[in-house]
């Protein structure tokens, strides 16, 4: 969630969101034009990089959530396919390997993944997902104190990469002024995500919307 003064009207670019901005599909993975991408979790950082994903030319963005209502979201900034996880369970990989078979490559398994809400389970999903022999799956979720992740050594043998990234591998005093010009440009859509605006004194609204998944940023004015 964001703060702001309620003084500070009219256009302005809304700093903290770009600055959350996530840019691990370009500064961490370097995905091509034309790359199968899967994003697990459809909030705000997992939105924006369906953004940067539909900004470098993916082909396939296939997005993942538990939340049906996400679909939208995820069409309105770049996704081309939806995957509700709720309802395939343990199947969840198998069923993203299969969605991402075409022609030769009857394989299966995305160019890259990005796992966006830090759960091990996802995570180890996301990796599951990769194309063997050269898929990478980036860690942006953070998962809770103590957690850990585990995997098959056969899933790494195979050339898979697994690889964390931390605020999208981007430096602030030469990425910041760019993602601002992409959004001055109308090259990414910021607005959009601040779904609600409220008062201070309702903060636990906003909290409670956020865990419901019915806001994807909420801005608390004061």
């Amino acid at each position: 969630m964001t703060g702001t003064n309620p003084r500070s009207e009219g256009k302005r670019v809304n700093i903290k969101s770009l600055t959350k901005w996530p840019r691990p599909e370009i500064n961490t993975a370097k995905v091509e034009a034309g790359a199968k991408c899967i994003v697990f979790g459809l909030g705000g950082i997992g939105l924006n990089v369906i953004q940067g994903l539909r900004l470098v030319g993916a082909a396939m963005i296939i997005g993942v959530d538990v939340n049906p209502e996400k679909k939208a979201w995820g069409e309105r900034f770049g996704m081309t396919h939806f995957v509700n996880a709720a309802e395939l369970g343990s199947e969840l990989a198998p069923h993203l390997v299969n969605m991402t078979k075409s022609g030769a490559d009857q394989i299966g398994g995305a160019d890259y993944t990005f796992e966006c809400v830090g759960n091990v389970n996802l995570m180890r999903a996301a990796l599951e997902s990769c194309h063997r022999g050269w898929g990478q799956s980036i860690i942006i979720g953070v998962a809770g104190a103590g957690q850990e992740i585990s995997t098959r050594p056969f899933q790494l043998v195979t050339g898979r990469v697994w690889r964390g990234t931390a605020f999208g591998g981007a430096r602030g005093r030469t990425d910041v002024p760019k993602i601002v010009d992409w959004y001055m440009e109308g090259r990414i859509e910021i607005d959009p995500m601040i779904t609600h605006t409220m008062p201070l004194s309702d903060i636990n609204k906003a909290f409670a919307l956020m865990r419901e998944g019915k806001s994807i940023r909420s801005v608390i004015t004061f």
